[in-house]
């Protein structure tokens, strides 16, 4: 299934690249790159010098999708762990 801003919650997000817009720290604002992986309640993000980790719960990030469109995601709606995010999701769809 191709990742849409409808269906991105639903999605791994490992490999898309992202970019925090707003954040409740000041040091996360502005810093982006390549989702590497994600925990219950951070995401872990490539930013070419190295590896920042973030928590979802108070950031909101823009992510560019494979087809180049930008979705923009509050982190609240991403807490949790990734595989039960996904399954939540797919038992709405039934």
């Amino acid at each position: 299934m191709t990742i849409t801003p409808q269906n991105i919650l639903g999605h791994e997000l490992v490999g898309l690249p992202t970019h925090i817009v707003e954040s409740k720290d000041p040091g996360h604002v502005c810093r982006g790159g390549v989702i590497l992986g994600e925990s219950k309640e951070m995401i872990r993000i490539d930013i070419g010098g190295g590896t920042i980790s973030v928590p979802k719960g108070i950031c909101v990030f823009d992510m560019t999708l494979p087809d180049s469109s930008v979705v923009r995601i509050n982190g609240e709606l991403l807490r949790g762990r990734p595989e039960d995010r996904m399954k939540k999701r797919l038992n709405r769809s039934w």
